[in-house]
């Protein structure tokens, strides 16, 4: 798609969001270092005023990206959708035709949204969305044409909704996941599930899958020769869950 056909939402910026990164970025240690913080921190409360329009709730203040301490080491720009996952809103300014993903970007993330600044900085463009990658081998960068509608990050959302309100059923395969993932968010779980349906050859599914419940990284060598009677049981329920996924997604679409 050309960057010209993307559709472009424009949201205008409120002056308590400034208020709100100048006060992150007066206690960051250098010029350089606060400009970031407060670009970060003014795209991060422009995707929330969008997904406030859209009745969809958000954790502004649970996000990593308002936390003066976390934002002074690590160069994030994240909005916790409430019971979904954390969506990453990466700055853009003018001319930029890419998204830059910083390492700490890179992983726990359900997707990122490109927010272009006017001169001004009075409004934002909402440039498009991108779902996350493969976090074996994740993109140093977004380029902007290829991101899809944003209108795609609330079917994602809906997607990861309609997932996670499967596993809170009595569903077998939901109350044997359940039992697996003591440890994880449901909403963790089903985002990583749900990178592998779309990432993954069906054939693919079950060792991804099998390896993400593990714990060990999704996504690895599918061609192993043997496994012990763990690693099967594991593989056979991811399978069982990815299928249950399937199924879903395709009803909805």
């Amino acid at each position: 798609m050309n960057i010209a056909e993307v559709p472009r939402l424009t949201v205008p910026i409120e002056l308590k969001a400034h208020e709100m990164a100048q006060k992150l970025a007066a206690v960051q240690s250098t010029v350089q270092k606060g400009k970031r913080v407060y670009l970060n921190a003014l795209a991060v409360y422009a995707v929330r005023s969008y997904l406030q329009w859209l009745h969809i709730e958000t954790d502004l203040e649970g996000s990593d990206s308002f936390n003066p301490v976390k934002v002074a080491i690590a160069n994030i720009a994240d909005l916790v959708i409430r019971e979904i996952g954390s969506l990453e809103c990466r700055p853009v300014l003018p001319g930029e035709t890419a998204i830059f993903l910083p390492d700490e970007v890179k992983e726990n993330r359900i997707g990122y949204v490109g927010v272009q600044f006017s001169d001004r900085l009075d409004s934002v463009q909402l440039l498009g969305f991108a779902p996350s990658a493969d976090s074996l081998n994740p993109p140093q960068q977004l380029a902007i044409a290829e991101l899809m509608p944003i209108d795609a990050l609330i079917e994602q959302i809906t997607r990861l909704e309609e997932a996670i309100a499967f596993l809170e059923t009595d569903d077998p395969v939901a109350i044997q996941v359940r039992a697996q993932i003591e440890t994880q968010s449901l909403s963790n779980i089903v985002a990583q599930f749900e990178r592998i349906y779309r990432t993954c050859e069906e054939y693919e599914w079950r060792y991804a899958g099998g390896e993400m419940l593990a714990g060990s990284t999704a996504g690895g060598e599918f061609t192993r020769e043997s496994t012990d009677s763990g690693d099967t049981d594991l593989q056979d329920l991811a399978e069982a869950l990815l299928e249950k996924f399937a199924e879903i997604w395709r009803d909805a679409a």
